[in-house]
C-alpha cells in the first residue's frame, strides 16, 4: 500500500491528512503546534516544551495537532524540512510514541547553520531514527529511503500557508494563540510559564 503517491501516514487528520496528531483525537481541548524542522526558534521551543506538551496529551488534557512549514527549504535552498517531515510520516505509521520521540531527536540534532541541508540525506535521517526504540525496520527504512511520504510532506507544508502565519513556532490552544518563545529571538518559555497560560 506504500506505493500510492497520495497516501497519508497513520495518525493524521484534516481534509487531506496533512496534520499529524498525537494523543486522543476526542480529547476536550486541541493544542495546535506549528513548526519547521530546520527553524532554530522551533528547536528552542521543542527542547523546552515538547515533553510538557506530550505529557498533557498523555494525560488526556488535549490532543496535539502538528502542522509543518518548509520556509527554509524555499528561502535558503534544499529539501531538508520536507524530507525530514516525510521521515516523520513514516514514523507515525509505526506509532505515536515513535513519532514524537523521533520529532524530539530531529530537533536535538537539527543541522546548523540553517543552510546546512543534512536532513535531505536519507542516511542521516535513518541514523537518527536509530536512537528511537522500536522505530527502525526494513519497512520504515524503505519508506525513508524511497521518499514514500515526500508528496504528502509537500502537501502538508503547502497547507501551512492556509493558516495565515508568517513564521514558526506558533501554538494555539483551542482558538487562542499561546506565546511559546520570548520576543526578539529570546529563549523559549519554561514549562511552568507555558502551563500557566493554559491554566489561566
Amino acid at each position: 500500500m506504500c506505493q500510492a503517491r497520495n497516501m497519508t501516514p497513520a495518525n493524521t487528520t484534516g481534509a487531506d491528512g496533512t496534520t499529524v496528531y498525537y494523543g486522543n483525537p476526542d480529547a476536550p481541548h486541541v493544542l495546535q503546534v506549528f513548526l519547521e524542522l530546520r527553524d532554530r526558534a522551533s528547536r528552542r521551543m521543542a527542547e523546552s516544551l515538547l515533553g510538557t506538551m506530550r505529557q498533557g496529551a498523555d494525560d488526556g488534557s488535549f490532543v496535539l495537532r502538528f502542522h509543518f512549514a518548509a520556509t527554509l527549504d524555499d528561502t535558503v535552498g534544499g529539501s531538508g524540512s520536507r524530507r525530514a517531515l516525510g521521515a516523520l510520516g513514516a514514523a507515525s505509521d509505526v506509532g505515536q510514541k515513535q513519532f514524537i520521540e523521533y520529532l524530539a531527536v530531529l530537533f536535538a540534532e537539527q543541522p546548523f547553520p540553517p543552510d546546512d541541508d543534512r536532513f535531505s540525506d536519507a542516511a542521516v535521517l535513518l541514523t537518527l531514527a536509530g536512537r528511537v526504540d522500536g522505530l527502525r525496520s526494513a519497512e520504515f527504512d524503505r519508506k525513508v529511503a524511497d521518499g514514500t511520504y515526500l508528496t504528502w510532506a509537500g502537501e502538508a507544508v503547502g497547507d501551512f500557508g492556509s493558516f495565515g502565519l508568517v513564521g514558526t513556532p506558533v501554538v494555539r490552544y483551542d482558538d487562542t494563540v499561546v506565546p511559546v518563545v520570548h520576543p526578539e529571538g529570546g529563549p523559549a518559555l519554561t514549562p511552568q510559564e507555558f502551563l500557566a497560560q493554559l491554566n489561566g
